[in-house]
């Protein structure tokens, strides 16, 4: 299933997730290695900061983002992501997942969402929970949201922020991450790049 099925990377994390670089290393890739090559991913993105306003886009994909002055492009989360985020001092990452698949086509948001979190929660050592938020739009489109809290490994819990959005064009998964210390502090933040998303698509 292409695109889908590349969801499992996000889980791909080595030891010390709640070390200072754990975390980054989201898709196995320690601090210094070379940027990862771009798989499947469409475009390229960009990161601009007009009127004190940071954008994070990929015109190729039609897509953008707005991020806080605190945070940068980051190529080395997911492989096929069209937008990759972070705020390392923060600990805080955040990609977009566009998916192409006609297949997916055949089933409503609620059959793909649970599909998608589904490869989230299949690699998790342990689920504590899986708690929808009363998110049902992003912009003008269609969306449902959930709160992953679980383990990756012994000593390395993670909170997900998993967003699916459901646009004239196609799906797009939104997922925003970091430890649970950090996100009952950031909770808001991660909510409000992820309400940010837009497809800018003609």
């Amino acid at each position: 299933m292409g695109k889908v099925r590349l969801l499992i990377s996000l889980l791909m994390l080595t030891a010390g997730l709640t070390g200072c670089g754990g975390l980054r290393q989201f898709m196995g890739f320690e601090d210094g290695d070379p940027q990862v090559e771009n798989g499947d991913r469409m475009g390229t993105q960009v990161l601009n900061t007009t009127d004190n306003i940071t954008t994070l886009s990929n015109a190729t994909a039609g897509i953008e983002v707005t991020l806080p002055s605190s945070w940068q492009s980051d190529n080395r989360l997911h492989p096929s992501a069209e937008l990759q985020a972070s705020d390392p001092e923060n600990r805080l990452y955040l990609v977009v997942v566009a998916e192409e698949e006609a297949a997916l086509n055949r089933f409503g948001i609620k059959e793909n969402a649970e599909t998608y979190r589904a490869l989230l929660i299949g690699k998790l050592n342990r689920l504590d929970s899986q708690t929808a938020t009363d998110v049902a739009f992003v912009g003008e489109d269609f969306a449902t949201q959930y709160e992953i809290r679980g383990l990756l490994a012994p000593e390395s819990p993670v909170v997900y922020l998993h967003t699916t959005v459901l646009t004239e064009n196609r799906y797009y998964q939104v997922v925003g991450w970091t430890t649970p210390d950090q996100y009952q502090f950031y909770k808001t933040e991660l909510q409000t790049i992820t309400e940010s998303f837009r497809e800018t698509l003609e």
